[in-house]
């Protein structure tokens, strides 16, 4: 390895033989992104965060970069080129149901929080950034602070496309609330550094899918079951172009897992599992994951998550 955020959506509630707690009973919308870049030997690397021990949501396991829906970041992707790009994906959102302001969101909120808790930022034209604007607006996020109305940074969401949506479970595994997360993928704008701010971000993290997989199975690092599924399904792709293809041509597929305790243990099924109400497979690898001492795994071992 190499190391280096409230708007409500409703959903169908999931099988679970707990009663959910009050406070996780509506999940936030949020957005992530999977960040990738060229590797020489092995097609592509990925970036993960690690999140700070005293976290309430996601304690010391690395996740994608992202956060929570805040009110403004519409109005940041559509400075950024978002009525240039809906054209061109809104027949992917389609299925789900979603309308234009709210996927603007999403892509607002990832341009925000990547550049809050990682500090890169997507430009238009690949045009580099200047240091001094990109540190003075990451500091003034950082501060709490808006994101400004006249950004001095031309950004851009044109090259992030659709994934995945993943909806936390009634009974929460790593969180105190449940999110509605879309996952977006975009490649690493070139010439900039990615660095952690200390706060959300302890420490940053590049890999590639197979090499996060093998370390969480080695109990070197924690990877939640969002991230451990998704990182099984990127092991499948030998490049960014065969990636960015598939996302092109697919509708991102939503995933709203069941956590059951059975027998002393903590399980996680997915569609397709008996277990779950959605008899249909939207993804590759295991229906269902058990949880042993706080790592997540395949019930057949690590071998199902490339069956």
């Amino acid at each position: 390895m190499r190391q280096t955020g409230d708007l409500p959506l409703a959903t169908a509630p999931e099988p679970t033989n707990e009663p959910a707690p009050a406070e996780t009973s509506t999940p936030i919308l949020a957005a992530s992104v999977i960040v990738v870049r060229p590797h020489a030997q092995h097609g592509f690397e990925v970036l993960l965060m690690e999140r700070s021990a005293s976290s309430r949501n996601f304690a010391g396991a690395l996740v994608f970069p992202g956060g929570k829906v805040d009110a403004g970041d519409a109005a940041i992707a559509q400075a950024a080129g978002f009525e240039q790009l809906w054209p061109t994906q809104s027949g992917l959102w389609a299925p789900q149901h979603m309308q234009a302001d709210t996927v603007a969101s999403l892509y607002g909120a990832v341009l925000r929080e990547t550049l809050e808790e990682v500090g890169l930022v997507w430009t238009a034209a690949a045009q580099l950034p200047e240091a001094a604007a990109l540190q003075s607006l990451r500091q003034a996020l950082l501060a709490g602070l808006p994101w400004p109305a006249s950004s001095p940074i031309a950004t851009s969401v044109l090259g992030m496309q659709p994934f995945s949506r993943w909806i936390t479970p009634q009974v929460p595994n790593f969180s105190t609330k449940r999110f509605d997360t879309w996952f977006l993928l975009a490649q690493a704008p070139e010439g900039q550094l990615a660095s952690a701010d200390a706060c959300e971000a302890t420490r940053l993290v590049w890999d590639t899918p197979q090499g996060f997989l093998h370390s969480h199975q080695q109990r070197e690092i924690l990877l939640a079951p969002p991230q451990l599924m998704t990182l099984a399904h990127l092991s499948r792709f030998a490049s960014i172009a065969a990636l960015q293809s598939y996302a092109a041509g697919q509708a991102p597929y939503c995933i709203a897992p069941v956590s059951i305790d059975h027998e002393g243990q903590r399980i996680v099924c997915f569609p397709g599992d008996p277990l779950h109400s959605d008899a249909t497979v939207w993804m590759p690898g295991p229906r269902r994951l058990v949880m042993r001492n706080r790592w997540f795994e395949p019930v057949g071992g690590f071998e199902d998550l490339w069956r």
